[in-house]
């Protein structure tokens, strides 16, 4: 088992399902920084793939990592066995031949965040790798509306009470929208206010090239004069949605109108 490095359209031949695997996605990136890893068997038949962005930091350190927006790697392989002996068996060569790549290139920091399927690392850990743990919360969306907010907290749902109290409503929007401006004006205004370091057209791209009705949707809260003052942008696959990020007026901010565009 091996990786080498893989070009674009070698994605094609792999089940994939998830978003952040999709051919649509990873061209938002540029394709000197984003390089994209194949993982062959023996047979030199690719069977998953992973992939990571060259970020640059303090202006010379190179970092390798997850690219903007991704919340992974895109880890993915297709696991042949059935016993759950083989299976792990098999999952720690996937490893090997992933350290082994890694430790053939030249780079001044590593971080690769996987899919929250994966939870064991011995294979990293064995090779010196610090492991960290990171949290993410799964709402299943087949309960009720009611069932949902009732497993809010109390203000959350005292916040989203009077924002509908105060007229505020909330449009689903699209790109083809003229609405979708006010989207892209709100983000950019509370990445710059939090100082969150972005790359404008990653997303431009991300917003105006990638998004469509069947990868991702978002949500604009505007006040009783019809003024846009919240919104979230979301994308989504067959199996799970993910919330990206979501932005907000300075200065017509309304405590429940984030929450109630959620």
């Amino acid at each position: 088992m091996f990786v080498k490095k893989i070009d674009i359209n070698q994605i094609e031949k792999l089940d994939l399902k998830s978003v952040f695997n999709s051919i649509s996605w990873l061209k938002i990136y540029p394709k000197e920084k984003l390089i994209l890893l194949g993982i062959f068997n023996k047979n030199e038949e690719i069977i998953g793939c992973f992939y990571y962005y060259k970020h640059t930091r303090a202006k010379f350190l190179t970092h390798l990592a997850a690219p903007l927006f991704s919340p992974h790697c895109g880890f993915y392989v297709k696991d042949p066995t059935s016993n759950p002996a083989n299976k792990n068996t098999f999952k720690k060569k996937v490893f090997e031949a992933i350290i082994e790549f890694l430790d053939e290139q030249k780079y001044d920091l590593l971080s690769l965040s996987f899919p929250l399927e994966n939870i064991d690392f011995q294979e990293f850990i064995w090779r010196k790798f610090t492991i960290e743990p990171k949290y993410t919360y799964c709402l299943n969306l087949d309960k009720t509306e009611e069932e949902i907010t009732n497993n809010m907290s109390s203000e959350r749902r005292k916040n989203i009470r009077k924002a509908e109290k105060d007229g505020i409503i909330v449009k689903r929007i699209s790109n083809e929208m003229e609405e979708w401006k006010s989207l892209e004006k709100l983000l950019e205004g509370t990445f710059g206010r939090q100082k969150v370091k972005y790359n404008k057209e990653i997303l431009k791209a991300l917003l105006n090239d990638f998004s469509t009705e069947n990868n991702s949707f978002a949500f604009l809260a505007l006040d009783k004069d019809n003024n846009p003052i919240a919104c979230n942008f979301c994308v989504y696959d067959l199996e799970k949605s993910y919330y990206l990020f979501g932005g907000y007026d300075q200065e017509l901010k309304h405590e429940g109108a984030g929450a109630l565009a959620h």
